[in-house]
């Protein structure tokens, strides 16, 4: 839309002034363009920052995870007095000591099976049975439910070896959205087995 501001001078001169109202197509153009290219650099900037964020939340829960189910473990082994399984020197997936009471204590992986599905590895969550002395007969042996623990979850592999009669080496491996983590730790055995 084009105006035009018009003065008449004395002596009948016309001088006249073009006035603009409004923009060309190409200065829209160039406006929507700048302003599409800084929407794109903020929303990059937006999606990467909270997916860095995402992904260190996701260590810092797993990281939880494993100092949890490690802490379970060997607050577990403290109440034993003698190792069972495995022998002196040699290395299993499970874990039977007697406790204080001489109650039989097993530390054993069972496979998640959803949790396997989806890392399409096996994938364990690790429990301790109680298999309590006074009500247990070994002639006929009764698994308890109520005696059954649940230790630690996303566990890919697990091994305890006995160091000496008194301590043992556990190396853990965790596995959670494609992510593996891995740690050693050493546990010993704390009660005498004189405490009543």
């Amino acid at each position: 839309m084009k105006e035009y501001l018009c003065n008449r001078s004395l002596y009948g001169n016309h001088n006249c002034i073009r006035i603009r109202s409004g923009f060309t197509l190409a200065e829209i153009s160039v406006v929507v363009g700048l302003v599409s290219l800084l929407s794109i650099m903020i929303f990059r900037f937006y999606f990467q920052s909270n997916k860095a964020q995402t992904t260190l939340i996701e260590g810092l829960q797993m990281q939880n995870t494993i100092v949890t189910g490690v802490n379970k473990v060997l607050r577990e082994i403290r109440f034993g007095t003698e190792f069972i399984v495995p022998d002196l020197s040699e290395q299993s997936p499970v874990l039977v000591f007697s406790d204080f009471e001489n109650n039989t204590v097993a530390i054993f992986p069972v496979l998640n099976k959803e949790l396997t599905k989806n890392e399409n590895e096996n994938i364990y969550d690790l429990y301790r049975y109680k298999a309590v002395t006074k009500s247990f007969d070994i002639s006929s042996p009764v698994h308890v439910p109520d005696n059954l623990d649940l230790l630690c979850s996303d566990i890919s592999d697990i091994n305890f070896r006995l160091a000496n009669a008194r301590s043992l080496t556990i190396t853990f491996a965790f596995k959670r959205a494609g992510k593996s983590y891995q740690t050693i730790t050493e546990g010993s055995l704390m009660n005498s087995g004189d405490v009543k």
